[in-house]
């Protein structure tokens, strides 16, 4: 067990030597991955890629059109949420009250601003299609498996935010995978490394 514990560690001293080394050359680098019912995409530190990091934020913004958004925030002070969330798109908000840590919010589009999801541990936006009511997202409270719900229909997309925005990462259905491949063409044509893997996992899953 405590073996198991010190080859975990030691994987993830060498994921962030990795990811600073990645800072230092100013380079941003996509990883995605297709598989049967969805495509994901992984990027770290976009933020070094100003254009590259404004074509993301109006990638998610155009993706929630017409769509049920839902945002999730743990550890995100109130004073920050006006620089992460368009205070204008917010229609309701609620938390937990035995865990003030979270923070939920239904949002009328996804008009975000990932330059600041640092101000927050963990952000999550989630597409859903009209079907699913905000009572119905609250009563499922913190969505731990995402992509069974895609896999399922019942959610279209998710995007997330970990380690206060050291790492990035969006799945959706397949059926949008022409959208998030157009996204990477220009990604790749603003000088961003992206590489299609067969092998992509969730950060810290």
């Amino acid at each position: 067990m405590m073996m198991e514990a010190n080859i975990n560690n030691i994987c993830w001293i060498f994921y962030r030597v990795k990811e600073w080394l990645m800072r230092y050359n100013n380079e941003v680098f996509v990883k995605y991955r297709i598989d049967k019912n969805s495509i994901v995409f992984w990027t770290s530190d976009i933020n070094e890629n100003i254009s590259a990091a404004k074509v993301l934020n109006e990638f998610l913004y155009d993706f929630s059109k017409g769509k049920k958004i839902f945002f999730h925030g743990y550890r995100l002070p109130e004073e920050y949420l006006s620089q992460i969330v368009d205070t204008k798109v917010i229609l309701e908000k609620s938390e937990i009250i035995n865990d003030p840590f979270n923070i939920f919010l239904r949002l009328s589009d996804a008009k975000i601003n990932i330059n600041h999801f640092d101000c927050a541990c963990e952000s999550m936006i989630y597409y859903f299609d009209n079907k699913v009511n905000w009572t119905d997202f609250l009563a499922t409270s913190i969505i731990s498996q995402p992509q069974k719900y895609i896999k399922e229909g019942i959610l279209i997309a998710y995007f997330a935010s970990v380690d206060q925005g050291a790492d990035y990462w969006f799945e959706c259905s397949k059926d949008y995978k022409e959208n998030v491949l157009i996204l990477l063409r220009t990604l790749t044509a603003l000088g961003c490394r992206v590489k299609q893997v067969s092998h992509l996992s969730f950060p810290y899953n």
